[in-house]
């Protein structure tokens, strides 16, 4: 295929030759794009000019505005408390936090390179006396959009109901050209600037020694712009009349399918000019589209849809990511590709940007920042508190000895990842320590503030991953295929509300005043991403879209209006079909492959298997083959009622927070005196356990990167139910305290073996176990129980399993779950009491009932049953890591709340 970049790079070699090429200066949207370009002449130089040359500078045109402009650019950070000690002069009486502010000031910012960027200095003023104008004219009448944008900004109650939105808007519009004008004066002294006064800067200059000098004798070529904000167009007028640019516009002509779609591309050859021509659309292009039941079913057969699709070396091949929450996911299911006679796998190069919030290491930060043991929230933060913070997270570093020096010589996408997180943090946290040093004034730094300043800057950071961008398999999002051309391309998740991209049109400014002004506004963000979507079909070989039916498992809206279009135009054939019913994804030579991947690639140290583990390939073999070797996640959902999972955690904290403060700290076993426990059973006290059961519930969700946080005041729903099974649990405990003593042990603490499996080796077989105390010794019959709390309703039959079926029954696995920490346990205890595995059931309907489990009968020592249980544990292990082929549950036998239930279609249980 002859690719638009190809194009280009034979056209400019015909116009500006080989001896002038190194003056030349490639201009492109994105440096991909323009490596991309650079290659390509490469490619003509080998066959048409032997001689060495010069290769052209290739960047973009923000680069090339930060080149022309004298003005320094100024980190973001440092720009938003710039404005805000221009903010606290103009408002001292009525001044709002900084870590309020902080958002605020971001939208500020956005907002001041938008005028920038769309209009003259001379034109300011005027614009902003309109817009004051207009917003008094009616009475503060605000924008859907930007209304829920302050509420957004908002971080307090106070500031909650519309009357003080509309007070703040007023405030921050009376200002707002003050603190513009402010802010321009203060950089300009310092030769500084943020984006849009940089690019602003240049114009305004044009004609200076400066600039000139930068572009004397080059010739600037500008390739595949689409939508141009007035200060990039008046750029290109600028070297046009000096006859110093080249233009390449990569646009269909009379394109029906979507009218918008090339439109800014066509107006901008019509007003600078072009070097090439537009594409003709002579035939129509073939698509295949499927419906799915679902994302993960998506992710899935990226897997296979490379193994058909990239068969020989050259062919470039695209797997277009259109929502980026499906990147690691997809990650997960790319397969190891080796060509016929190559003698290593072909590199698959991941362009999309990977959000630091996914990772540990922000999960680490936050629970750091969020201990109780590195202060409170108004204690005053100094320099040496961010040290100590960098010690916490890379102890074998010094601040400054951290470098961003790394090599991707032999490390799995997972270390490069932890390398680039780490690389990241270190930046934004010489960014803090820096600031800190500079001071406020008379406005503190407080824990309290730098911890949001921290998530936030966290929170806007995407990392690229390391890979060859010029590679023939590419895996990337929409923004990244701007001018790249694919023989074969796979689009995933073509869904209304994600093709395009709906987002809310974030200002301070409203929407008609941009819209008079030329400002951008979310219609041609809108319009660009059309451009993006049809451009890259338009150039594609063959081209493969998925999208999820409407009201699937994720709540999908259904295929896009994009796709609709594409249904319905005589411009592409399009082939409608269903993934489940068109195309089998070959899910044994998946199997295969990747557990060759777990057992031998990474290693059987590496492998961490725990009963929980054991007991879902057991009631579901399938369900854990997607979760654990899959690596597909079940979507955070929004649900009015506490999950189930998360109301057992606050249980397990509550009685953890419980036995804490009466001594237990996980070394000595510490006897529980009933007059010390008895008042945990009034309310106030419960209560306050209860907040540092949330308080470690929500670091929890923050270690495993789920969003969702829980307030205590919120839920009092849950609160009661929770409290009395506390209470029930209490006691129970009291009662043993009476007959027969209590000594805590182990609370929430992990235990790990080598578990050996016959015919693979050695693998680290175990899991976290509530609690391991030791009762008995009043009566002579000391023994050390392995207790499993439960919140569901007791029942005789689910402390009891028979001993054929210990390893076999699904729908035993309290029990068996249990009895193997019972053997994890004794594996690495020095000990030799009696282990004896419990359950005790929450919901107070045990009471005067058994919690030791039977196995045929009760088991007071799990050591008579060892010789038994053993073996079966090993030969299940062995059977999920070499045998099983992860077959469905019957027909029938599904959990009504499986998450993964839309993948296999399997009939429900009935009741």
């Amino acid at each position: 295929m002859n690719s638009f970049l190809k194009q280009t790079a034979e056209s400019i070699v015909r116009q500006i030759g080989w001896t002038e090429l190194s003056k030349a200066t490639l201009v492109l949207p994105t440096h991909r794009a323009g490596i991309t370009l650079k290659d390509e002449i490469l490619q003509i130089q080998q066959t048409e000019n032997q001689r060495a040359i010069y290769a052209p500078r290739v960047t973009t045109i923000s680069q090339l505005f930060d080149e022309l402009s004298p003005l320094y650019a100024e980190d973001e950070l440092m720009t938003i408390v710039r404005l805000y000690r221009l903010y606290a002069k103009l408002n001292p009486k009525d001044l709002m936090p900084l870590d309020m502010f902080y958002g605020w000031g971001r939208q500020m910012l956005a907002d001041f390179t938008n005028v920038d960027a769309s209009m003259p200095a001379e034109e300011v003023p005027n614009f902003f006396d309109n817009a004051i104008a207009a917003t008094e004219l009616e009475q503060l009448q605000i924008d859907a959009d930007v209304r829920e944008r302050l509420q957004q900004l908002f971080n307090g109650k106070e500031y909650n109901d519309p009357e003080s939105v509309r007070e703040q808007y007023k405030s921050i519009w009376a200002n707002l050209y003050e603190l513009y004008k402010a802010l321009h004066a203060e950089m300009q002294a310092e030769q500084k600037g943020y984006p849009g006064m940089r690019q602003r800067n240049v114009i305004e200059q044009w004609d200076a020694d400066s600039v000139q000098a930068h572009i004397a004798g080059r010739t600037f070529v500008f390739v595949g712009f689409n939508y141009l904000l007035p200060v990039e167009r008046e750029l290109m007028e600028h070297l046009r009349d000096a006859r110093q640019a080249l233009f390449y516009w990569d646009y269909v002509a009379d394109f029906q399918t979507n009218e918008k779609a090339f439109s800014f591309a066509v107006q901008n050859s019509l007003l600078l000019g072009t070097n090439t021509q537009p594409q003709q659309w002579t035939e129509p292009k073939e698509i295949d589209i499927y419906s799915c039941s679902s994302r993960e079913v998506q992710a899935q057969y990226v897997h296979q849809w490379l193994l058909d699709n990239y068969t020989r070396e050259g062919e470039r091949v695209g797997v277009v990511i259109c929502d980026e929450s499906m990147l690691e996911p997809v990650i997960y299911t790319l397969p190891a590709i080796t060509l016929p006679g190559k003698q290593e796998p072909t590199l698959i190069n991941i362009t999309k940007g990977f959000p630091l919030r996914n990772t540990q290491i922000f999960a680490d930060v936050l629970r750091w920042l969020n201990s109780r043991e590195n202060g409170k929230a108004d204690d005053i933060v100094s320099p040496e508190f961010i040290d100590k913070l960098s010690a916490y997270l890379f102890p074998e570093t010094t601040p400054t000895t951290q470098t961003a020096e790394t090599t991707s010589a032999g490390l799995e996408w997972q270390e490069l990842l932890q390398l680039e997180s780490s690389y990241q943090v270190r930046k934004i946290l010489n960014q803090m320590r820096k600031l800190i040093a500079d001071g406020l004034g008379d406005i503190p730094y407080t824990l309290k503030l730098v911890r949001l300043l921290m998530r936030r800057m966290m929170e806007n950071v995407t990392m690229p991953f390391h890979g060859e961008p010029i590679s023939d398999i590419q895996v990337l999002g929409v923004l990244e295929t701007r001018m790249l051309d694919f023989d074969k391309l796979l689009l995933l998740n073509v869904e209304e509300g994600v093709v395009p991209q709906t987002q809310a049109d974030f200002s301070f400014i409203p929407y008609y005043l941009r819209k008079y002004y030329h400002m951008q506004t979310n219609d041609e963000r809108a319009t660009v991403y059309a451009y993006n979507f049809f451009r890259l079909l338009s150039r594609a070989g063959h081209t493969t879209m998925l999208f999820a039916n409407i009201g699937g498992a994720d709540n999908s809206k259904g295929m896009s209006r994009f796709v609709m279009q594409i249904l319905t135009s005589p411009e592409f054939k399009a082939n409608k079909l269903s993934l489940n019913e068109s195309t089998a994804i070959n899910r044994k030579s998946l199997i295969d492959e990747e557990k060759q991947s777990l057992i031998e690639a990474k290693g059987l140290a590496n492998i961490k298997l725990s009963p929980s583990a054991l007991n879902s390939y057991i009631t579901c073999p399938y369900k854990f083959y997607l979760e654990k070797i899959r690596g597909i996640k079940e979507p955070e959902k929004e649900e009015n009622e506490m999950p189930a999972n998360v109301l057992g955690s606050l249980v397990h904290n509550t009685m953890q927070a419980i036995y804490q403060e009466l001594g237990c700290d996980n070394k000595e076993p510490v006897e529980i005196q009933a007059e010390k426990l008895a008042p945990y059973k009034e309310d106030t006290k419960l209560q306050e356990m209860l907040a540092k059961a949330y308080e470690e519930l929500n670091r929890d969700q923050q270690r495993y990167h789920r969003t969702k946080m829980y307030v205590l005041e919120n839920q009092f729903m849950d609160n009661p139910k929770i409290i009395q099974y506390v209470k029930n649990l209490i006691d129970n405990d009291l009662r043993t305290i009476e007959t027969e003593g209590v000594k805590i042990w182990k609370l929430e603490q992990d235990f790990y073996m080598k578990l050996p499996v016959p015919e693979i080796g050695d693998i680290q077989f175990g899991g976290r176990i509530d609690r391991v105390d030791i009762c008995g010794h009043k009566t002579g019959n000391e023994r050390i129980r392995i207790v499993d709390y439960k919140t569901g309703s007791f029942k005789s039959d689910k402390l009891s399993v028979k001993a054929d079926e210990v390893m076999t029954n699904a729908k035993k696995g309290y029990v068996r779950q249990t009895i193997i920490y019972s053997h994890v346990l004794m594996s690495t205890l020095d000990d030799s009491k009696p282990i004896q595995p419990n359950l005790f059931f929450c919901t107070g309907d045990m009471t005067g009932q058994p919690t030791v489990v039977k196995v045929d009968e009760s088991v007071n020592d799990y050591r008579t049953i060892q010789e038994s249980v053993f073996p079966k544990l090993q030969d299940k292990v062995r059977e999920l890591l070499q045998d099983a082929q992860f077959p469905q549950c019957a027909e029938g036998e599904c959990d009504t709340y499986c998450a993964f239930y839309d993948l296999c279609k399997r009939k429900k249980k009935e009741f």
